[in-house]
């Protein structure tokens, strides 16, 4: 098992999950959003193994994950320990959206799924859109930073 990177959760986060049932909640919510346009391309769930692994998670909770089925969740169900409008609730918004656009593509489906989330959770559509942009610029600025400073082949 590995140990969860409790810095990095923190730092991210700005907490942490107060039990492993709180952090698969949040994990499944994530993929019940991610999977809202009927799939999870191969590049999602990758961006989804990517980002438990740079947390630690323990493997138990990443086979958990990897095996729920996202078809039978239900966002009104994994998410009532969420306080509204809190980082938590921003930041399984912003973790959604950025997994979403792994393969390429925020679906529309996707992005009704966030807006369904955000309306649960309490978050303000103006303040979806603000995380939306913020994601974009993110993306942007990380393929810029590529383009100008290409990694030198040794």
């Amino acid at each position: 098992m590995v140990a969860i990177n409790e810095a990095r959760v923190k730092e991210r986060y700005g907490r942490l999950p107060s039990s492993q049932e709180q952090a698969l909640s949040y994990l499944k919510a994530l993929k019940v959003i991610v999977g809202a346009d009927g799939e999870i391309p191969e590049a999602e769930l990758k961006a989804l193994r990517k980002g438990m692994q740079r947390l630690g998670l323990p493997d138990a909770v990443t086979r958990e994950v990897d095996g729920f089925d996202f078809r039978s969740g239900k966002l009104e169900d994994l998410l009532p320990g969420f306080k509204k409008g809190g980082l938590r609730a921003r930041m399984l918004l912003r973790d959604a959206i950025e997994v979403s656009r792994a393969d390429g593509t925020y679906a529309a489906a996707e992005k009704a799924a966030v807006a369904k989330a955000a309306a649960l959770l309490g978050v303000e559509p103006a303040t979806v859109k603000s995380i939306e942009a913020l994601v974009e610029l993110e993306h942007a600025a990380k393929h810029l930073r590529k383009a100008l400073f290409p990694k030198q082949e040794k």
